[in-house]
């Protein structure tokens, strides 16, 4: 009887065998009889690209620790914003705390109580957007007319009239009878004129307002989804202001938070040695986007709100 042959050093000393080597060492050990009855049935062809696959899946080398960390890491910056397209904000100070801006057409929901300062920082979003950016804006108040608008913002130098003319800013007021409508022309007006000035900024005042609108909570809560739904469509990056509390904005599910890809907290709160009132800002939330978590100092400056970055509150 023959000897069987020996392949055990067909792919070379100190070498480890590949998955196709052995597939192959195994095969050949085989009785000559039983290799070609085996072979008489062989698509070649299909079998070498099966036995390849196999390679691929079983002889990928592994990839050392501290590379596989390296790449990792790359990847977790890109998911966490380094190849996010982002907005300037146009709020002093804030940009530098939130890698560079918001994320661009993301949907930011500003919360704080009455006289902390949100319809300003809506108002400066939106006027150092299209001044500074040439980004057009439009503002939807269901609180405050145009001429309000216009005057409590003219302390800070905010000539929005200006903007107005050239065509890169538009104030859009609504009340409780235009709703209904608005909703059922999937924003009528609204989406007009967005596509008529090509606007990429759009604040709400505010969506407490807006939903007071509605009959009941069930309304209110699909009137709020439906709007949601309509903003992701209009492709703006989007401020909606609230009175809603930051806790609830913030953990509550269901709430207009968990609609929103940000939320900011605007406070006006008392300090209790002095018992004077500080104004400061605090972000809750912005996906993709590393950033601070101190509760900071807000000003009223000449030229606007500003956050410092270096000024805790309390």
């Amino acid at each position: 009887m023959a000897e069987k042959p020996d392949f055990s050093g067909i792919v070379g000393k100190g070498k480890k065998a590949s998955v196709a080597e052995k597939e192959h060492a195994k095969f050949m050990a085989k009785p000559k009889k039983a290799r070609e009855k085996a072979a008489e049935g062989f698509d070649f062809k299909q079998v070498t690209l099966q036995i390849k696959e196999k390679a691929q899946a079983v002889d990928r080398p592994v990839m050392p620790k501290p590379l596989a960390k390296k790449i990792s890491a790359t990847i977790k910056e890109k998911v966490l914003g380094k190849g996010i397209e982002r907005i300037k904000t146009g709020i002093t100070g804030l940009d530098q705390l939130i890698e560079g801006g918001f994320e661009k057409n993301s949907t930011v929901l500003l919360v704080g109580s009455a006289g902390t300062g949100k319809t300003l920082f809506g108002l400066q979003f939106l006027y150092n957007g299209a001044k500074d950016y040439g980004e057009p804006a439009i503002f939807i108040s269901f609180e405050e007319d145009r001429k309000s608008l216009y005057r409590h913002s003219s302390s800070f130098g905010w000539d929005f009239e200006a903007l107005e003319k050239k065509g890169l800013f538009k104030v859009l007021q609504y009340r409780p009878h235009h709703v209904e409508k608005l909703m059922r022309e999937g924003g009528g007006p609204i989406k007009d004129q967005i596509r008529a000035m090509g606007a990429k900024r759009l604040v709400i005042d505010s969506i407490t307002s807006y939903g007071l609108l509605f009959k009941d909570d069930y309304q209110r809560r699909e009137g709020i989804l439906e709007f949601f739904n309509m903003l992701e469509k209009w492709q703006c990056t989007s401020m909606i202001i609230s009175e809603l509390s930051p806790k609830v904005a913030e953990i509550k599910e269901g709430s207009v938070g968990f609609l929103t890809d940000a939320i900011i907290s605007l406070y006006y709160s008392k300090e209790a040695e002095k018992g004077t009132r500080v104004h400061s800002c605090e972000i809750l939330k912005m996906r993709g986007t590393k950033h601070t978590n101190k509760l900071l100092a807000l000003g009223f400056e000449k030229n606007g709100l500003t956050i410092y970055p270096e000024v805790e509150v309390f």
